[in-house]
């Protein structure tokens, strides 16, 4: 029987759908991560870090201070120790993750108009952890010295009307765009649901062709060695419906789920995921068609995904990584996909703001595609040669 490209197709189906490891890496994984994903992050910041508190000065002033820190929802304070050399066993064993130290005589000292600066020691070894408590510790103390300044003032006989001008006089706003409450799910999630499609795609398409070399099915597309395209095109075809789908249903479940943001045009996000899906059907196709196995093919994959997240930009952006790290990051499918998705989703952009990563997506596409059917032809090219001469030994 004379091989159709609808045959092809209905064959990759149903391989997908007999194969029960493969239907769920293809259908339940990207699910599965995302609401993962989003129930990890649920809180949207770190909260209720352990605490301990050295109050060395024991005012009416300290103790609001110490009262402040534990209402606040950043800090959870577990205990009042009595000297600095309690702190340290409690940092390193991991049982308190940050410090207080409020120095002695503050308050006087506060009066006085002299320095009493009070101290924050972090568990540094995680940088979550880290940057939220120095945030958090930042306003609660800047907070009490705005109060503890304007009593100064008070005292002085100001009233309050220069006071608030005094403080006037030295502005300081910040505005945070786009993910003001420094909400980590908002800045995570998106780009981990990105690598579990970029993953589960290309593992999948990598897969089918090795597949067909290890079962000895390959040699039937011999009468097709002439038209490439239609090999390539008839098993992508059913992975890049997969693609589509998996970016619906996990964006989905991020969005109505876990409250995710979703601030841009849909018709920008399907175009996104498109170019996504097209490029990540070429690189998986190319990898599979350089392998004798699906072990090799998911060797190949592999060296693609891994990298992919850290290399992106998503997590540490491309002006503080070294040149090299930088240029390989930009070869990468997932780096233009999550900038994609930061400015619809988050920022809330159209089209005309995307349209480059989606032009450099499908030129990886169209590019390892091409590459794949120049890689075929030359093999055609070959094994004619290597008939020809076979043939003209049997003559012989």
């Amino acid at each position: 029987m004379k091989l159709s490209i609808g045959h092809i197709i209905n064959e990759e189906w149903r391989n997908i759908l007999r194969d029960k490891r493969l239907f769920a890496v293809l259908f339940l994984i990207p699910i599965l991560y995302t609401a993962m994903f989003g129930y990890l992050y649920s809180h949207h910041r770190v909260t209720e870090m352990d605490t301990v508190i050295v109050d060395q000065d024991r005012s009416q002033l300290s103790q609001k201070i110490v009262q402040a820190f534990d209402e606040t929802e950043s800090f959870n304070v577990i205990k009042l120790v009595n000297s600095e050399a309690e702190i340290q066993p409690l940092l390193e064993a991991g049982k308190a993750k940050v410090a207080i130290v409020i120095p002695s005589n503050m308050f006087n000292k506060v009066l006085r108009g002299e320095e009493a600066p009070i101290l924050t020691m972090i568990d540094g070894s995680n940088m979550l952890i880290s940057n939220s408590a120095t945030k958090a510790a930042n306003e609660v103390i800047t907070n009490f010295n705005f109060g503890t300044a304007a009593k100064k003032l008070a005292q002085n006989q100001y009233n309050s009307e220069q006071i608030q001008l005094t403080f006037q006089s030295i502005p300081f706003r910040s505005r945070v765009l786009y993910n003001g409450t420094f909400n980590y799910s908002t800045f995570l999630v998106y780009g981990l649901i990105g690598v579990a499609l970029q993953q589960v795609l290309l593992l999948g398409l990598s897969l089918t062709i090795t597949r067909d070399k290890e079962q000895g099915n390959w040699n039937r597309f011999k009468e097709w060695r002439e038209c490439p395209w239609r090999i390539a095109y008839a098993k992508s075809a059913p992975y890049f419906l997969i693609g589509i789908f998996n970016f619906i249903t996990t964006f989905l479940v991020a969005i109505y789920g876990f409250d995710l943001p979703s601030n841009g045009n849909l018709f920008a996000a399907i175009g996104l995921a498109v170019s996504f899906t097209f490029a990540l059907l070429g690189i998986g196709y190319l990898a599979s068609l350089f392998s004798a196995n699906q072990v090799g093919a998911t060797q190949i994959t592999m060296l693609i995904a891994v990298p992919s997240f850290l290399l992106s930009g998503f997590t540490w952006p491309f002006e503080a990584m070294p040149k090299l790290l930088s240029v390989i990051g930009h070869l990468l499918p997932l780096t233009y996909f999550l900038d994609g998705v930061r400015n619809i989703f988050i920022k809330g952009v159209g089209f005309e703001l995307i349209w480059k990563d989606c032009l450099v997506l499908l030129l990886m596409g169209l590019c390892t595609f091409f590459v794949a059917f120049i890689a075929s032809s030359l093999k055609v090219f070959w094994e004619k040669r290597e008939d020809t001469q076979n043939d003209i030994e049997i003559v012989g």
